[in-house]
């Protein structure tokens, strides 16, 4: 590789903090225009304009980057290479810059066909500085010419966004800390998109990026470029990415950027008029109602993705506490959640009485079907009510911006879909109070917060308004995991202990068996699909949530379908059952079904997102040991471990081919299993302990 540098002196070298690195290939004139607006940056600091020609072929743009780097010695150097594309040819520029400029510490990408600005190295250097050392790069605004548009970048960066939208460009500035930490463009990526490639990287490594407003990057839009083409074939981009930056898609990794953004429920507490966000039962920001409607206008008119929540709750603080200290907090949020994947509105009715043990009874109320582009009014009894902020935008402002891109409610089939809950708990309790009056005192203050804000102008404006809306899950669930959203379970080792219907013999076996997952410090949830849940107050204290989430395949016919599988009788769950389900237990490290022929459904989608999975065969009274191994021979192939209470059980799972190395047997077959099964290899372990209680 070629070097020029125009006789620069030592003294200069040392003295440079940021770099401008253009890499050059054909279009000389665009070249020419690239180099000018480098070179006239205005810093109170010295800088240098590294242009790398990438083996073009066209003499003219030699001529032109040989002619800037005498034209402007000490500032311009010229480096020249063979063809590699443009990755490798800003790598060639990045190592250049390190070895050459020892007190570097920015990077910024200019393509030779875009502008700059005067002031924009400083401005990004000056935003770099003013971060701490989490900040890896800061990008700007993109003010497009040729084919006229604004791509507006604003708001505070979003990894969680990052994941599945590019939103900064190429042209933004990398500080010398994430270069520092290895972090180099993908040279074999040469179709495009290499930029969000690099800035992912930064992300897996624990940097983000900060937004420099009014920087001056101007970019040039045409009919045909490396963009366009990419944007052509964007599937096996996309896939080469996702597959690179598999520790960022991944559920989990997911999940933890929501939890931490506190972007997914809104809940506004009518009796304390605040607003609580959040994602996870505990991780969550209380505002005031103004503050979050303020935030909610400003979603819809700017970028600022993940600052407020998508779906909005309306419950009581006095109610939050009671189903938080029961631990069916979270639980009633996710089938509320749930309900609004096909509802505009969804509510929940609760009526308390006494009872020895914790019950629950939920019963449907006909959900109404969609007839028009309205929102209905919730039952008056209602105390809980969710919608999405945007299908409540969208109606109150109908006539305005504010619509645009909030009508994924005319889409869904129903237009409220309303529950009962029959709760029997020990304590006494007031009857909770309605909720529809919060949510007609939530429309009053949206209108006068509107008003406040001058928003009746910003609604009439016809801007570009491709990043701003209120954060939903389905915005990235659905694209990366086929599920319109996750259970926020707990972050870490978080187990979910699985059973169709809950009676108290059941629970009571769950129990049993969490004792010896809990002695490992796993967090412990107790996840039902029956419309009845009963269980002593003794055996819910192993379990941080309760979470009741009732099929329809299950629940409210007199026979619900069936399948057999060699006699043995299994739930028929519809598309959207089975979905619910998957989305359910997608987001634990562990999923074992204690008497759930449901996770046997699901198994193999949860092992697909690298969730564990065991099967528990306990004797049962209403079903056969045979009926019961067999079910589960049906879908061995997606566990990773079964066990049989009996010795009867286990010459059952034998006989029917059940693989040895994934069957555990005898006392303590639980805590034993732990620690083998968090291990990479199980297989010789099981297989020995087997050997032990062979017949």
């Amino acid at each position: 590789m070629k070097e020029t540098g125009g006789g620069v002196s030592t003294r200069v070298e040392t003295e440079v903090r940021a770099v401008i690195l253009v890499p050059a290939y054909g279009q000389p004139s665009l070249t020419a225009e690239a180099l000018h607006t480098a070179v006239t940056q205005r810093t109170e600091f010295a800088f240098a304009v590294v242009v790398v020609n990438d083996g073009c072929s066209s003499p003219e743009t030699h001529d032109i980057c040989l002619n800037f780097s005498a034209a402007y010695p000490g500032k311009v150097f010229y480096l020249k290479k063979s063809n590699g594309g443009l990755s490798a040819a800003r790598n060639s520029g990045i190592e250049f810059a390190l070895r050459a400029f020892p007190a570097l510490e920015a990077v910024y990408f200019l393509d030779c066909d875009n502008h700059i600005g005067p002031l924009l190295l400083q401005r990004m250097v000056d935003a770099l500085r003013a971060s701490d050392e989490t900040v890896g790069w800061a990008y700007a605004d993109v003010d497009k010419f040729g084919f006229a548009s604004f791509h507006d970048t604003s708001g505070d960066y979003s990894p969680l966004e990052h994941l599945f939208r590019s939103f900064c460009e190429a042209g933004s500035a990398v500080s010398r800390r994430m270069l520092d930490a290895g972090i180099r463009f993908d040279a074999a990526m040469r179709k495009g998109v290499e930029d969000w490639d690099f800035w992912l990287q930064g992300l897996g490594e624990g940097f983000r990026g900060v937004h420099v407003p009014d920087a001056g990057f101007r970019y040039r839009r045409r009919g045909e470029s490396m963009l366009v083409e990419a944007e052509r074939d964007f599937a096996p981009i996309l896939a080469y990415i996702r597959g690179k930056h598999s520790r960022l898609y991944n559920v989990n990794a997911v999940l933890s950027m929501e939890i931490e953004a506190r972007s997914r429920y809104a809940i506004y507490h009518p009796d304390t008029g605040l607003v609580r966000c959040m994602t996870a039962v505990g991780q969550d920001q209380l505002m005031t109602l103004d503050h979050y409607l303020v935030r909610l206008l400003r979603a819809v008119e700017r970028p600022g993705y993940g600052l407020c929540p998508g779906h909005l709750f309306f419950m009581d603080q006095t109610l939050y506490d009671i189903l938080e200290r029961w631990h069916l907090l979270a639980g009633l949020l996710w089938k509320l959640e749930y309900a609004v994947t096909s509802a505009t509105i969804a509510a929940c009715s609760i009526v308390v009485r006494s009872s020895t043990a914790l019950t629950l009874s939920w019963t449907s109320v006909a959900a109404s079907r969609l007839t028009a582009q309205h929102i209905p009014s919730p039952p008056e009894t209602a105390q809980i009510v969710a919608i999405e902020a945007g299908a409540l935008l969208a109606h109150h402002f109908p006539d305005g911006g504010f619509a645009h891109g909030n009508h994924w409610h005319t889409v869904k089939p129903l237009s409220g879909r309303f529950f009962n809950l029959a709760l029997g708990c020990a304590q006494e309790i007031e009857t909770p109070r309605p909720a529809a009056e919060g949510l007609a005192c939530l429309r009053r203050a949206l209108d006068d917060v509107a008003t406040r804000e001058s928003r009746a102008l910003w609604r009439a404006a016809k801007r570009d308004r491709y990043r701003a809306q209120a954060a939903v899950p389905r915005d990235f669930y659905g694209e990366l995991f086929n599920t319109p959203s996750v259970f926020p379970a707990a972050t870490g080792q978080c187990v979910a202990l699985v059973i169709d219907e809950a009676s108290s013999a059941s629970v009571a076996r769950a129990a049993q068996l969490g004792d010896a997952l809990r002695k490992e410090g796993d967090v412990l949830h107790l996840v039902t699909f029956g419309e009845r849940f009963s269980g002593q107050y003794k055996d819910l204290d192993a379990f941080a949530e309760l979470v009741s989430l009732p099929l329809a395949s299950l629940c409210g016919r007199v026979e619900p379908a069936r399948q057999d599988y060699l006699g043995a009788s299994l739930p028929l769950l519809d598309w959207r059952d089975r979905q619910a389900a998957l989305a359910t237990l997608a987001a634990y490290s562990l999923v074992v079904s204690v008497e759930s022929a449901v996770v046997h459904l699901v198994a193999g989608a949860l092992r697909q997102l690298k969730v564990r999975t065991w099967a528990f065969l306990a004797e049962h009274q209403a079903r056969s040991a045979g009926d019961l191994v067999t079910a589960c021979a049906a879908f061995e192939q997606a566990y990773d471990a079964i066990f049989p209470e009996t010795r009867q059980m286990l010459q059952l799972c034998r006989g029917l081919g059940i693989p040895p190395g994934k069957l555990r047997f005898g006392p303590g077959a639980a805590r034993e299993s732990i620690a083998t099964l968090k291990g990479p290899d199980t297989t010789a372990s099981a297989v020995e302990q087997n050997r032990s209680f062979s017949a």
